[in-house]
């Protein structure tokens, strides 16, 4: 052969590479690659395939077939480094390519590594590859590999350039966002902020933002028509540990259903967000304005997102807490101020009798209430009581009921009377609601040593005769406050003789429980009361106090324990 046909023959080679290498645009340089190839071959149809990630391999540019080709991914498990003639394989790949009616798969090598592959249909001619397309083929596609690769290498710095500026603009508005989330402890701030900034830096058009109020997930914010219609789904979602599409959940056994869910309602994504490794909140986003899908990166900085602003929720939440519990606080201060003042500061001397009394408040608030007033002569009232329910309502609720037994009880009227209007005035108080009043009461003759008295559901106060012998005190009628009076209170008489001792007490002494849940019990109080019976009021008193102390043996105690002992002397 001639120099002169060799340079013939090598000039267009030397054209085509020039041609492929003065260019890092990889689109030009495939583009290139495949119409000089098709055009020396005579082919139709041809695609450039391009390396991504290990064995995956990307549809780049394609002439003679559908566009709809381009940007699919195809896996080779083992890629072929030599010249493959697809309709020998019966690999999934090679029946795709076969498919789109290529024939000839030829890798394109650079340093000795795959960057790529060219395939290509049958030629127009109806003409076989010779030996000499084979070569010439060859080639072309070694000069074009090296071309490929650099045009591959500069496309993922450019990526990873893209990427970089792309994190920092994530990390200073990350910066930016945690300022004001951290900047106040307003939990409808944190949630408005966290909506503003999945609409606008991510671009949602429908969102849900889930958090777990009282072990369970309540929507606090949305954008979507029907927020509920989430409920069914949040239960399986809270195992969660990172970021997913919904796409991706599909692929769980244990969140297909709620995936499946999520994606008929138009959801994409999925960000739990966690603290201390526990789901306290989900992030729940549909479609973005762009349409682009949710990438790694997406899901990462949605997932940073949403943790930094649950963090900022919590600490909202701890704030918000930590002030309902001061209010508390000050309520059962007041309260206790308001039960302190409804106790006698002292207590009045009775001729022939022997009185003392003990208040002892619960670590709440209760309505415990006990009085003794003096009455006209030697008249006594003595009074016990007890309020459903704690705090500044039961307070408020007993300084009406002592108001009223001191404003009517001066009156000429019966105990029976008295009694019915105080219910209807409680009655009045209550509104129908679920506070009620268990009362006692009674005017004492100190020189009859009779006791006159109406129970308006209260424990039955107990009378210890000198023998031994037990009398309950019962006759009255329905509790203060649950319905007006119909039906008059029966009244009561008893007299006490010398040596007997009446007991006023609330449910907190019987029912006062130790460790293991047993009651102090109506049976042990009258053992105690027994066994001292010969002590003094304060005596016995004390007594009985610490009988119950010893059995509760330092368990804390749900309600106030109130006991008002008289004793004939």
């Amino acid at each position: 052969m001639s120099s002169r046909r060799v340079t013939l023959e090598l000039q267009p080679l030397f054209e085509f590479s020039k041609v492929v290498n003065s260019s890092l645009d990889l689109e030009f340089i495939l583009a290139t690659v495949l119409r000089t190839i098709m055009g020396k071959m005579l082919v139709g149809k041809g695609m450039v395939l391009s390396r991504g990630d290990g064995t995956q391999f990307r549809v780049r540019f394609v002439r003679g077939i559908s566009d709809g080709l381009v940007g699919t991914t195809l896996r080779l498990a083992r890629p072929p480094r030599t010249f493959v003639h697809l309709r020998r394989r019966k690999d999934d790949w090679a029946t795709l390519l076969v498919s789109s009616e290529l024939d000839l798969l030829i890798p394109i090598l650079s340093r000795n590594a795959i960057v790529g592959y060219l395939g290509l249909g049958r030629r127009l001619n109806g003409a076989r590859y010779s030996a000499n397309d084979r070569a010439l083929l060859r080639s072309l596609v070694d000069l074009s590999g090296s071309a490929i690769e650099k045009a591959l290498i500069l496309g993922q710095v450019h990526d990873a350039n893209r990427n970089l500026d792309r994190k920092v603009q994530e990390l200073n508005t990350l910066f930016d966002l945690s300022r004001e989330l951290n900047s106040g402890l307003d939990l409808d701030k944190v949630l408005r902020l966290l909506s503003f900034s999945l609409m606008g830096q991510v671009g949602v058009r429908q969102y849900a933002v889930a958090l777990e109020r009282d072990g369970k997930l309540e929507i606090a914010a949305s954008r979507m028509e029907d927020p509920e219609a989430l409920r069914a789904v949040f239960p399986d979602l809270c195992t969660l540990k990172r970021a997913s599409t919904t796409q991706e959940l599909l692929k769980h056994r244990d969140c297909r259903r709620p995936a499946g869910e999520l994606i008929r309602l138009g959801f994409e994504a999925v960000v739990p967000m966690h603290v201390q490794q526990k789901t306290k909140g989900l992030i729940i986003i549909g479609p973005r304005i762009r349409t682009v899908p949710y990438g790694q990166a997406d899901l990462e900085y949605l997932y940073a997102l949403g943790n930094m602003a649950i963090v900022s929720i919590e600490n909202a939440r701890l704030f918000r807490d930590a002030i309902e519990m001061q209010k508390l606080e000050d309520e059962l201060m007041i309260a206790q101020e308001i039960q302190r003042d409804l106790l006698p500061e002292r207590l009045p001397e009775i001729p022939g009798f022997d009185i003392a009394a003990s208040n002892i408040p619960s670590k709440q608030v209760g309505g415990d209430y006990y009085d003794v007033l003096a009455r006209k002569g030697n008249e006594f009232v003595i009074a016990i009581g007890d309020v459903s329910g704690k705090g500044v309502p039961a307070a408020l609720l007993m300084a009406n009921a002592q108001a009223a037994l001191r404003a009517l009880s001066p009156s000429a009227d019966s105990l029976s009377e008295i009694t019915g209007r105080m219910n209807d005035l409680a009655a009045a108080n209550t509104r129908g609601g679920n506070k009620f009043i268990t009362f006692f009461w009674g005017v004492l003759d100190a020189s009859s040593r009779t006791l006159q008295y109406v129970n308006a559901g209260h424990n039955p106060p107990i009378v210890l005769r000198t023998s031994g012998a037990v009398e309950y005190l019962d006759k009255g009628g329905l509790i203060l406050g649950v319905l007006p009076t119909r039906t008059p209170y029966e009244q009561g008489t008893v007299r006490l003789e010398r040596g007997d001792i009446l007991v006023l007490y609330t449910d907190g002494v019987s029912e006062a429980m130790n460790a293991g849940g047993e009651d102090f019990s109506e049976e042990r109080m009258l053992e105690v009361l027994r066994h001292l019976r010969t002590e003094s009021a304060s005596g016995l008193l004390n007594g009985l106090l610490s009988a119950v102390d010893q059995h509760a043996a330092s368990t804390p105690q749900s309600d106030d324990i109130t006991v008002l002992i008289l004793r004939a002397t």
